[in-house]
């Protein structure tokens, strides 16, 4: 595994990939987002008079389960296809709401005067360019935070071996009875366009410990949260509240 502190060198190589890719297939994407609901469901407590951004939203899985519960569903993503999709998938939703992010991927100016009280930014950050676009995204969400909000930073990639990774995620799909469409996701994701990209630009991983600290500099409390969240045990996740 390729994990880097550091700098993408190009910031649009992963927005590039995200409008192309067929890697991350949609019936791996939503088992995804159905384990994180299930597993998140005492930290985040959605009711129905919530109000629910999700940044980096992708085709629109965790919107489309939400938007009947909820007040209000947003959903931004820098990719233009996922945009599409995720629209598409909520069009009979009058709650729900779909941007695109621009260039800079942490300013969320376009959402105006909206305010959310629950936030969620799903398996985005490790494709930033570098490891300071979090403590700019936590500025942002302060921004479009209502009162008392929750923010979480879930399946955060830590420094952990590729046979690590893969072992942790064959673990939780044997358990969830999802084994065919995890090893169809491991064998595109270690083989095909996303290997390579992942190869030449490496991730960031980041420690809970640093995360902290970035919540603290924003002035915003913290809490690392333990249990598993997503199909990858290895993963780490943190709340924030505004």
């Amino acid at each position: 595994m390729t994990n880097i502190p550091g700098k993408v060198s190009d910031p649009s190589v992963w927005a590039r990939f995200w409008s192309d890719q067929s890697t991350f297939d949609d019936e791996f994407l939503r088992h995804n987002v159905n384990v994180f609901l299930e597993n998140s469901r005492e930290v985040m407590e959605f009711s129905a008079q919530d109000r629910v951004l999700d940044i980096g939203c992708g085709p629109g899985h965790l919107l489309e389960i939400l938007a009947p519960k909820v007040d209000k569903v947003c959903g931004v993503d820098v990719s233009s296809k996922y945009v599409q999709q995720c629209r598409s998938r909520l069009i009979r939703h009058h709650n729900a709401q779909v941007e695109q992010l621009g260039e800079d991927y942490t300013d969320l100016s376009i959402l105006g005067d909206e305010r959310f009280n629950k936030i969620i930014c799903l398996s985005v950050i490790q494709y930033y360019q570098e490891k300071d676009d979090v403590r700019r995204l936590m500025a942002a969400v302060k921004r479009v935070a209502a009162p008392g909000a929750r923010f979480l930073i879930a399946d955060i990639l830590v420094d952990t071996g590729l046979l690590e990774d893969i072992y942790s995620v064959l673990r939780s799909a044997f358990r969830d009875r999802a084994l065919l469409k995890t090893v169809r996701f491991l064998w595109r994701a270690q083989f095909g366009n996303y290997a390579r990209l992942r190869r030449k630009t490496g991730l960031l991983s980041f420690s809970g410990e640093e995360l902290s600290k970035m919540a603290q500099d924003e002035n915003l409390k913290s809490e690392l949260i333990v249990k598993r969240l997503t199909v990858n045990h290895n993963r780490s996740h943190i709340l924030i509240w505004i």
